[in-house]
């Protein structure tokens, strides 16, 4: 989404030559002109640039338009909150523990020592045996040896290879001309304890006041007796099930 506002910020409206025609064309020749050549001994030079697709269309601010500010925020919000297992990864890192995904050791002498739990590979399990699928697999892989180029060394691609190479926040925040999360969370939290207080009929607090609403205490860990018993008999139905159904497969039961 690209919006043109005053030379102030968001808090002023644009000027008057500022229209939707001007910004489509000014979108149409940014496209045109980005171009970015990426160089590596690995893969040689590459110009990567804007596809021949470019589909601009108008938001509506008010209205019942194809594109409503509304339809776009709840678009861009179910976006920003999908994580990279929602694509078909995996939710750990890939780096094996031992040796931090260096895939070796170094010894009292200094010396480089093959990692005896990854074998030399650094990674905590083997990406062919990920349970994902193989476009996914192919994503993790080279995200995972592109990481590992030292031209591309600082990107750590390698590290969040089951995040496909992508690592921090998914958006960029401007203190001059917009806003931060934590200014965002104060406003949050003050509302929320307003509300608390409103509901529970609480006298006002001064600003300085901490105030607790609740904390937590260890319980307990494991199962309770009467929970354990359940778990137990459940157990024992899914073994005598398992071995009815392998003596059916041995006997060469037809149903099977």
């Amino acid at each position: 989404m690209i919006r043109l506002d005053g030379p102030e910020g968001s808090n002023e409206p644009p000027p008057q030559w500022a229209t939707a025609d001007a910004l489509t064309h000014a979108v149409t020749e940014a496209a045109e002109r980005a171009v970015l050549t990426v160089d590596s001994d690995a893969i040689g030079e590459r110009r990567l640039t804007w596809g021949d697709q470019l589909d601009i269309r108008e938001i509506v601010a008010l209205g019942d338009g194809e594109l409503t500010d509304q339809k776009v925020a709840a678009y861009v919000a179910k976006y920003a909150t999908k994580s990279a297992e929602d694509s078909g990864t995996v939710d750990r890192s890939l780096r094996c523990l031992h040796c931090a995904g260096r895939g070796y050791q170094r010894g009292p002498d200094g010396f480089r020592d093959l990692c005896d739990e990854c074998e030399g590979t650094g990674q905590s399990e083997p990406i062919a045996d990920l349970p994902v699928h193989s476009h996914v697999r192919q994503m993790i892989r080279t995200a995972w040896n592109l990481g590992h180029l030292p031209e591309f060394a600082e990107l750590k691609l390698w590290k969040w290879a089951h995040m496909l190479g992508f690592r921090g926040h998914f958006s960029s925040k401007s203190r001059r001309y917009s806003t931060t999360l934590g200014a965002l969370r104060d406003i949050r939290r003050t509302w929320r304890t307003e509300q608390a207080r409103t509901t529970d009929n609480r006298p006002e607090l001064d600003e300085e006041t901490t105030l607790v609403l609740s904390h937590w205490q260890y319980m307990a860990s494991g199962y309770s007796p009467g929970e354990e018993l359940l778990a137990s008999q459940v157990r024992h139905h899914i073994a005598q099930a398992r071995d009815h159904a392998n003596r059916r497969k041995t006997e060469g039961d037809p149903w099977l």
